[in-house]
């Protein structure tokens, strides 16, 4: 789960201007677990987001010239792997939250 987070919050950081905020928060109910990791960053375009999660996807508008496109696949794998699931909303020059939410069902 650690390397799902943090290939979330490393492109947060790439994304995000020097002096931007990223926030990584989780809340916890009898039902739910859930983390939302937020950035002020550049945004996603709203091209992009349906693709964002295939593996080596990269944008057509992304001035990024690193990354091969595994890091979100990845994550998401994980993340289903574990049960939860993924969904990121954005705004381009917003920012972009992707938010994790792993269900706690038990044969209580």
């Amino acid at each position: 789960m650690s390397e799902a987070i943090g290939n979330i919050v490393k492109n947060a950081l790439e994304h995000t201007q020097p002096g931007g905020h990223i926030s990584v928060q989780w809340t916890q109910s009898p039902l739910l677990t859930q983390i939302v990791i937020t950035d002020d960053g550049k945004g996603i375009h709203q091209e992009d987001l349906y693709n964002i999660f295939k593996r080596f996807y990269r944008s057509r508008f992304s001035s990024d010239v690193h990354g091969i496109g595994l890091g979100l696949p990845l994550a998401k794998s994980i993340v289903e792997a574990h049960g939860g699931t993924i969904s990121v909303t954005s705004t381009l020059n917003v920012g972009t939250t992707f938010t994790l939410n792993f269900f706690s069902l038990t044969n209580e």
